[in-house]
């Protein structure tokens, strides 16, 4: 996947879900419902052991839909997400390894940052599409908004305990392509589409 064509499929439905998956069986329901909701890119986490099948079924089973991998943090994690075929990586954060690491892949890296200077970092690596992580415990919104001032060809993906509450003030922000978090995640199928498709309506 290209940097433009994450940017326009977000840019369409700038929500992404965020699942940590402990169920492959309950994932790939939840990934039904949130496109059933008119989401088109969902990120799992490699926080699990299920993660990397439920990434390879729901490749499989949703091919409409781009997938990212979540918490890339060594070349294990690196490895499994690309041999489930993620269309996007994803990392809390960006050091020398994970830009080697990422050099070297065919997916789309997508490094975390949180200060001005990870932010001139990653920059200089050549990255125009960023997580903004942590967000809530940082008031990222905020941030952002002063971000925006300043980094005018980067855009931010904010994730990091964000509340349903609190999407609108990132989602006002010209620099945030798409608001992260499982905050449209409910216990039920239903709830779950209804929500997903509340947010696209704002």
């Amino acid at each position: 996947m290209r940097d433009s064509e994450l940017r326009e499929r977000l840019g369409r439905a700038p929500i992404l879900p965020i699942l940590t998956v402990r169920s492959v069986e309950a994932a790939l329901a939840q990934i039904a419902a949130l496109i059933a909701g008119g989401l088109t890119c969902i990120e799992i986490v490699f926080r699990t052991h299920e993660a990397k099948e439920a990434l390879r079924r729901a490749k499989a089973r949703f091919p409409g839909t781009a997938f990212g991998a979540g918490t890339m943090l060594s070349v294990d994690t690196f490895e499994a997400a690309t041999d489930a075929k993620a269309d996007f990586l994803v990392s809390p954060g960006l050091t020398p390894a994970l830009h080697s690491l990422a050099g070297r892949s065919e997916c789309l890296f997508v490094p975390g940052v949180q200060t001005a200077s990870e932010v001139l970092a990653a920059h200089e690596f050549g990255y125009r599409i960023l997580k903004y992580y942590p967000s809530a415990a940082s008031n990222g919104h905020v941030v952002l908004a002063d971000y925006a001032n300043i980094f005018a060809d980067i855009v931010f993906i904010p994730t990091g305990k964000i509340e349903k509450i609190q999407v609108p003030l990132y989602a006002a922000l010209g620099n945030v392509l798409a608001v992260g978090g499982s905050f449209m995640i409910a216990p039920d199928a239903a709830s779950t589409t209804a929500l997903a498709a509340s947010f696209l309506r704002r």
